[in-house]
């Protein structure tokens, strides 16, 4: 089956879901970190109950659809960036001072929060005809956002903080990963890694020569990790004995032994990807023209979407210590097996061909629209506190 033929069935009366399972080897006998969220006890791992080859059956998450989303979306700014058909695909552009952010890269995409406290034509961007003209589109036609920021069609979005009007597009991408693992309390490794200092396991200073240690890092620490060792430092300095020392570990100083209390990870035979494409999704959206017009509109998202999932299958980089080999996939229309080619060659091949079936009024061109970020913004970013 060629990609050009997926066209028949962003029609009505066409197959629903573009199903594409795969598996990934992990080495035999390793242990691999799933993905981790915040909870009562500290990051946790997520165990849950899937239907696989009709039986019910435990697993841990491996990586989640937003996860797999980003690694798409940031295939498909890699691909936007090399010389072919995906530099044709609109976007919309922030810059701030030390950085600049496509809407493939922001959560909400082109109604993020980043693009609508930006300006345009030293204009407030919320003000702009052409962003209320985006605001405005409905499920009727939704050729401002078609031929201004297609990702946010293809991935999904939502006007959340509007009024009124808000406009919500679910995502016609779903993939996950998993792993199968035994029930009961052996299917969580628990351990952490040490770490050795050649001079010694621990040191303790006096409170001024453990300011003159700071004093010599501060400007490049975060304010919060400032904020940490200034309190410890002057709770130190209130104590009775004139000769109290502290230890400097909290400077990054000194070993920490291994531990058997955190979660590390889960053993698998592998690991497995559920993974769709909504063409009954697709073939909901409107572009304001004709069925042949609102086809060729669909067929040029399906294809943007392909090309993000392809350039991440090439490298399947997961985390620190998760390392599996690439993936080996089929694909299914509905539930029938289909020959279908989806490396990146293939379905750019296929963007090429989808953007050059588009009418004038929905071209691409590589239309990118430059809004410039508030400087406040830029200033005032704190990343995560990962410093010792």
């Amino acid at each position: 089956m060629q990609l050009e033929e997926l066209g028949n069935h962003l029609r009505r009366g066409g197959a629903a879901i573009l199903n594409h399972p795969a598996t990934y080897a992990v080495a035999n006998g390793a242990v691999i970190p799933p993905a981790r969220y915040a909870g009562a006890n500290g990051s946790e791992f997520v165990f849950e109950t899937r239907c696989i080859d009709g039986a019910f059956t435990t697993t841990a998450l491996v990586d989640s659809k937003q996860s797999q989303s980003n690694r798409s979306e940031v295939g498909l700014v890699e691909a936007r960036g090399e010389d072919g058909p995906a530099s044709l695909i609109p976007m919309l552009s922030v810059a701030y001072p030390t950085v600049r952010l496509l809407d493939a890269q922001l959560p909400h995409r082109a109604f993020d929060a980043h693009i609508r406290a930006s300006s345009h034509a030293d204009q407030p961007v919320v003000e702009t005809a052409w962003y209320r003209a985006l605001r405005d589109a409905t499920h009727v036609d939704l050729s401002p956002l078609f031929t201004t920021s297609p990702v946010t069609l293809a991935f999904g979005g939502w006007d959340s903080s509007r009024k009124r009007g808000q406009l919500r597009l679910r995502s016609l991408y779903v993939s996950e990963l998993f792993g199968v693992v035994s029930d009961g309390d052996g299917r969580v490794s628990r351990r952490s890694g040490g770490r050795l200092d050649p001079l010694g396991q621990d040191f303790h200073v006096s409170p001024d020569e453990f300011s003159t240690l700071l004093d010599r890092q501060r400007a490049h620490m975060s304010e919060t990790t400032v904020a940490k060792l200034e309190a410890a430092l002057a709770k130190a300095r209130k104590a009775k004995a004139g000769s109290d020392t502290l230890s400097a570990a909290a400077l990054g100083l000194g070993g920490v032994p291994p531990s058997l209390e955190a979660a590390y990870g889960v053993a698998v035979p592998e690991v497995q990807r559920a993974r769709t494409y909504s063409l009954a999704g697709l073939r909901r959206l409107r572009f304001g023209g004709s069925a042949g017009e609102d086809v060729a509109a669909r067929t040029a998202l399906l294809a943007i979407l392909l090309l993000g999932a392809a350039y991440a299958d090439a490298d399947p980089e997961i985390r620190a210590y998760c390392d599996v080999a690439a993936p080996q996939g089929r694909v299914l229309l509905d539930d029938e097996m289909v020959e279908l080619d989806l490396s990146i060659e293939s379905t750019g091949a296929f963007l090429r061909h989808a953007i050059d079936q588009l009418p004038e009024r929905l071209a691409w061109t590589g239309q990118v629209i430059e809004l410039i970020g508030d400087p406040a913004l830029d200033r005032g970013a704190v990343s995560d506190d990962a410093e010792a």
